[in-house]
Parts: structure tokens; sequence; C-alpha cells
């Protein structure tokens, strides 16, 4: 289970707050926000892409 908003980052342990994640992906998104996790996926995925095109 992962806090959608992390505890660390004044979330709270309620029912909305909470959501099914695998242990590496819970531990890979440590205290980041969604907003904060997709933008650090959507570089990944650039620079995989830059990676390719050399």
């Amino acid at each position: 289970m992962d806090h959608v908003i992390p505890l660390s980052r004044g979330g709270k342990s309620e029912r909305l707050n909470i959501v099914p994640s695998c242990k590496e992906c819970n531990n890979n998104k440590k205290y980041l926000l969604p907003i904060e996790w997709k933008e650090y996926l959507n570089s990944l995925q650039q620079e995989q892409h830059k990676d390719q095109i050399q």
C-alpha cells in the first residue's frame, strides 16, 4: 500500500489517501507527490528516448 500524499508531506492514513502499490514502486516513489512522481517518470522516458536516438 502507498500513501498518495506521503505522511512526511502532510498526508493522512485515510482511505482516500491510500492506494495499492507494489513494494518496489512504493520504495522508488518515496516522499514524492503524484505530480512529482509523474514528472520523474517522464524524465526517465525522455532520457531513454535520447539514448535510443544516439
